[in-house]
């Protein structure tokens, strides 16, 4: 039986090169963003992800001013905790994900397109498995590529999950999958199931987000993991912070499903 993982996402701040960036500093970034960690580190958390989620209207491929701002961010992470750490770029930046991961010694990315076709708000998005698999033989990285098989920021052409999971990992190479459902956590769930009886129980199926502590005891039952994102913050913005009190709790009921 695959470890559960408890991925808590620290979504940082409008970066440079956003088109709403608000002249923040860098570095008072990296600073809030490693705190954060440590509190995930302290509720028992397994892993922690930084994406660029405030950049609004985000792009599906970023620029260089976003891609060194991550990597500063990244790297104040990855030096305040020894959680495993992950990356995701723009809405579909696969290969910036992979280069930010390999300079800041990040563990995976998380590659929403990776095959396929999907429509979304900045139109259609293709899959680039290519550039993800070209960029890892390029600088020698090792690092993991979890891709959706149904995410909640667009929809895909075929819209058949099980059919899109096989993809994702025969054609695209993905160590693990994401499912999220906007219906709810239980459709998610219900997706995973199928997914595996399609693909078999050795590929990891983790749930990507709408899970909240109410829903967490059914995704440690019928999931190989758990992406927590706006459920853990202080409140909404463009700047949320990991809040402890939320992050404990729902830390508590992950340990609480160990074996003792």
């Amino acid at each position: 039986m695959s470890t559960f993982r408890l991925v808590g996402v620290l979504h940082l701040p409008p970066l440079p090169g956003a088109a709403n960036y608000g002249g923040a500093c860098v570095r008072e970034m990296a600073k809030a963003a490693a705190a954060d960690a440590k509190i995930l580190e302290a509720a028992g958390f397994t892993d922690v992800m930084v994406q660029d989620a405030s950049d609004n209207p985000q792009p599906s491929l970023v620029g260089a001013p976003t891609v060194a701002a991550l990597a500063v961010v990244g790297a104040a992470v990855r030096a305040a905790t020894s959680l495993g750490l992950g990356v995701i770029v723009g809405h579909n930046d696969g290969a910036a994900s992979v280069a930010v991961a390999h300079a800041v010694g990040a563990q995976f990315v998380r590659v929403k397109v990776l095959t396929g076709v999907s429509a979304g708000p900045t139109g259609f998005i293709q899959g680039c498995s290519l550039q993800v698999a070209q960029m890892k033989r390029l600088l020698g990285s090792e690092v993991e590529v979890w891709a959706d098989a149904h995410e909640a920021t667009s929809a895909s052409l075929l819209g058949d999950t099980p059919w899109a999971a096989a993809q994702a990992v025969a054609f695209g190479g993905a160590d693990k999958l994401i499912v999220t459902r906007d219906s709810g956590v239980g459709d998610a769930i219900d997706d995973i199931a199928r997914v595996k009886a399609e693909l078999g129980a050795g590929i990891d199926v983790l749930v990507g987000g709408r899970v909240t502590a109410e829903s967490l005891p059914a995704v440690l039952r019928g999931a190989d993991g758990a992406i927590l994102g706006s459920v853990l913050k202080t409140s909404g913005g463009s700047a949320p912070r990991i809040d402890a009190a939320r992050a404990d709790h729902l830390g508590s009921l992950y340990r609480d499903s160990l074996p003792r």
